[in-house]
């Protein structure tokens, strides 16, 4: 049996290719903060990993069981790492699981996923990590057969306590899939529950804006209803009822997007909130319309008549303006208005005109409010900047236009890298965080949080001609009715905290600072980082974790 105690970012796969780890005899962590490596073993053949004493045993007797023990004076968590596929047929450790047994087959690496958290009162000094694997027979005594030591050393510096605040970090929730995907009632007690579950994880990480839908399927479920190389119901359904009254007039029931924004902000993310479905709705093929509706954007706004106890959609302008104006008074009222952007998502360049429209038409109706717009072509980011208050490049686009000075640049199913793909090098994540501070956006915007096809607890494949696996989730559902995290989320974590210290560090030595970040990235000018639109350059974004660790420590030699 082969083993190895390896650093947090390697990525197991049954990629032929896949480099063999590199062995991890030290392990530095800061005070405040936890520190974390991988364990992988594998001899070739289907084995049973087992984390904890429980007597399991495997479904084929013929597989072997074997127990991994930990002892440590410090906290140790550890945790089994599950496969999925990507679109090439490759398999990669991503899912950290809570189950503490699982059987890998042959042709794969077991991983465990191991933390350390270290409080702020940890004493600096060295500590032991050490690892033993037991052969569990069937009926028998276990046996030692590899036994392995990590030295823990807690620095004499401790990270500050809100380590995230200061990157504007926006990930998109999608909460109809959430209740969808655990089979729970929409907006009910268990999924409420599930949605701060999912709150506390944003926030965790540092999520700083909320997602509001404000009409119904505003991005036409990413055409899941045409796209069937895997199943999957995308839609995403507005957070606001509306009735007609007897009397004809538009009334609406805030209720849920009450209880969402309640949830969310209670979990500290309150600092922006992002509302949907007003602008930038997208036109989907094959998919109707409503019928009559005088207003340049398709919204879809479902309605119940108290008077016939009947569904029908909203299909005048004036129907439109009483809701939208019922929406933005709420908001005033409640006291978040001034933190709200209406947001559409990447206009196309062959209908910038009706774009134009409709920003006419919505500050007609809503003269104060803000819009943010996310761009990914060049054409489209030239004609609309000057009307959006806030905006979002794409990673090509802001490498482009370092002029505009967005407030964040995205990644979503380009570039093939820098990004957080299944396949994707674990490093390109946490470099992320760093190449917001580099371009001075200071904010990273993704597009799906939690968007997954129907068997996401198994395959997390969908539109993989256009979407490369991956891209429609950082977190996995489980079969428990929890959401877990990814070795993707853990690294943009880690990259957050990088982009913390490079504002401290700069702080104390500009000049420095900067160089460090220069040999880092190995080239300095955005402008030559892309080869085109959708490809960077070979030679870049390819940083080893050994380059991470001396950029991790002398940002700390600064700093202390």
């Amino acid at each position: 049996m082969e083993g190895y105690i390896t650093t947090e970012n390697y990525r197991a796969s049954t990629k032929m290719s896949n480099s063999k780890p590199e062995n991890l005899d030290c392990l530095k962590i800061p005070r405040n903060s936890t520190g974390a490596f991988q364990l992988l073993f594998h001899d070739g053949k289907t084995n049973q990993i087992v984390l904890n004493q429980q007597f399991v045993l495997p479904n084929n007797l013929n597989v072997n069981t074997y127990r991994v023990d930990i002892e440590s004076d410090l906290k140790v968590s550890a945790h089994l790492v599950d496969y999925y596929q990507d679109e090439q047929g490759v398999y990669y450790a991503d899912k950290i699981l809570e189950e503490k047994e699982k059987t890998y087959t042959g042709d794969r690496m077991a991983p465990i996923y191991v933390e350390i958290p270290i409080d702020q009162e940890q004493k600096p000094d060295k500590y032991k990590v050490k690892i033993r694997l037991m052969f569990a027979p069937l009926i028998g005594s276990e046996k030692c057969i590899l036994e392995k030591e990590l030295i823990v050393r807690v620095l004499d510096y401790t990270l500050p306590q809100k380590i995230t605040k200061d990157f504007n970090l926006n990930i998109w929730q999608q909460p109809s899939n959430l209740a969808r995907t655990f089979g729970v009632e929409p907006w009910g007690q268990k999924h409420r529950q599930l949605i701060k579950e999912m709150a506390q994880s944003l926030s965790n990480l540092g999520q700083k804006a909320v997602t509001v839908i404000g009409s119904e399927i505003p991005w036409k479920g990413w055409f899941s209803y045409i796209v069937k190389d895997y199943p999957a119901n995308l839609f995403e359904y507005s957070m606001i009822q509306i009735h007609k009254n007897k009397k004809g007039n538009i009334e609406c029931d805030f209720t849920q997007l009450d209880q969402y924004l309640d949830i969310m902000m209670s979990a500290g993310i309150n600092q922006e909130i992002d509302l949907f479905g007003w602008l930038g709705v997208w036109q989907a093929p094959f998919f109707p319309d409503v019928k009559g509706l005088d207003y340049p954007e398709p919204i879809i706004l479902r309605y119940l008549d108290d008077e016939c106890q009947e569904f029908a959609y909203l299909n005048t302008k004036e129907q439109l303006e009483q809701y939208f104006k019922q929406v933005v008074t709420h908001l005033k009222e409640i006291g978040v208005w001034t933190k709200t952007y209406i947001v559409a998502d990447e206009p196309k360049v062959n209908a910038l005109d009706v774009f134009k429209k409709s920003i006419k038409e919505l500050k007609k109706i809503i003269p104060d409010a803000k819009l943010k717009v996310t761009f990914d072509k060049e054409k489209a980011l030239e004609a609309l900047s000057s009307d959006i208050d806030y905006l979002v490049t794409s990673f090509n686009c802001t490498c482009q236009h370092p002029e505009l000075n967005s407030n964040q640049f995205y990644v979503c199913n380009y570039p093939d890298k820098p990004n957080t793909f299944l396949s994707s090098d674990l490093l390109e994540t946490r470099l992320l965080p760093i190449l917001a501070y580099w371009t001075r956006t200071d904010g990273l915007l993704r597009w799906a949080y939690n968007c997954w096809p129907e068997n996401a607890i198994t395959d997390i494949r969908y539109n993989t001609n256009n979407l490369p696996t991956g891209d429609l989730c950082l977190v996995y559902p489980s079969t428990s009715g929890h959401l877990l995290p990814s070795l993707r989320l853990k690294q943009l974590y880690r990259g957050i905290e990088d982009f913390s210290l490079l504002k401290k560090a700069e702080q104390i030595n500009y000049e420095k600072t900067q160089e460090l970040v220069v040999e880092l990235l190995h080239e300095e000018d955005p402008k030559k980082w892309m080869q085109d639109s959708h490809l960077s350059r070979l030679d870049l974004f390819r940083t080893t974790d050994e380059q991470f660790k001396k950029f991790r420590q002398a940002l700390l030699k600064i700093i202390e």
